[in-house]
């Protein structure tokens, strides 16, 4: 495990007799990336919380899954199919809260996003059937809109499975790494997340003219930030009233994320993705 301490403010007696708050987000994009948007949230936690916050540098999203498993971490920000698999493990976990999301071209505003299959516009291809037998990417084998949600509901859209559908799949490990792979034309296709096509628009990384959505799946309900098994109320309850205020310091990470605001969940909110990747 790679760990990195970004807020370490001297600190009374500290609740749970707790030393430090361990955080975990799986690995959507660059990890470095990710903790530097994450920086406004975790050093608002390190403030108020008068504990250093440990951040676990993850290279894969079964890695968080491990870890808010085992209690490796505190609070781990998890995608809702990895919730699913890690809750499966461990059904003491608690999700508590996700992303309210920003209007966006590829994203309906709220706390739902969709898996998309995209090609580029350039390509030619206008229809699935012309897909067939094309190389494809895929995220992380754990990720919901770049994996598990694809495999489940994609089959319904073309009548067989994705391995038979197309020639290849590569796993390329992030939504950022497929759509990189789609836009130099490694691959011909690639399924991701809808939320990440839009981060790419609003960096300039393509515009409303470069790719073409040729599937989409129902609505998933966003990321839950997730708290390990037996991590003691007395701690729970300020770093839910600090993610779920709407506290200036955290605007910064709002914005990062394309977010207006995080919102309380909870488990069923995630049931019916838990009950379809259940099914057989």
């Amino acid at each position: 495990m790679f760990w990195l301490c970004l807020v370490g403010p001297a600190f009374a007696e500290s609740p749970c007799a707790q030393d430090s708050l361990h955080l975990a987000m799986i690995p959507k994009k660059d990890i470095d990336r990710q903790i530097t948007e994450y920086q406004p949230l975790i050093t608002l936690l390190g403030q108020e919380l008068s504990l250093p916050v440990r951040v676990f540098r993850a290279t894969s999203y079964e890695s968080v899954i491990d870890a808010v498993v085992s209690g490796g971490v505190d609070l781990a920000v998890l995608g809702p199919a990895s919730y699913a698999l890690a809750w499966a493990r461990n059904p003491d976990i608690e999700a508590f809260a996700s992303l309210t999301l920003h209007q966006g071209y590829f994203t309906p505003a709220g706390g739902y996003y969709q898996a998309l299959l995209l090609v580029r516009r350039d390509s030619g291809i206008e229809g699935l059937s012309q897909t067939r037998g094309l190389r494809v990417a895929l995220n992380d084998p754990a990720s919901t809109s770049g994996a598990l949600i694809p495999n489940r509901e994609f089959p319904y859209a073309v009548g067989v499975g994705l391995a038979r559908f197309f020639g290849a799949q590569v796993y390329t490990g992030s939504h950022d790494k497929s759509l990189d792979a789609l836009l130099a034309g490694r691959v011909d296709a690639a399924f991701v997340s809808s939320a990440r096509a839009d981060e790419y628009l609003r960096r300039g990384l393509l515009d409303e003219h470069t790719l073409r959505v040729l599937w989409s799946s129902q609505p998933i309900h966003y990321d839950p930030f997730v708290f390990r098994a037996g991590l003691c109320e007395e701690l729970k309850q300020p770093i839910r009233e600090l993610l779920l205020s709407a506290n200036p310091a955290l605007s910064g990470f709002l914005a990062s994320q394309q977010a207006a605001a995080l919102t309380t969940v909870s488990h069923e909110d995630y049931l019916p993705l838990i009950q379809l990747l259940a099914e057989e």
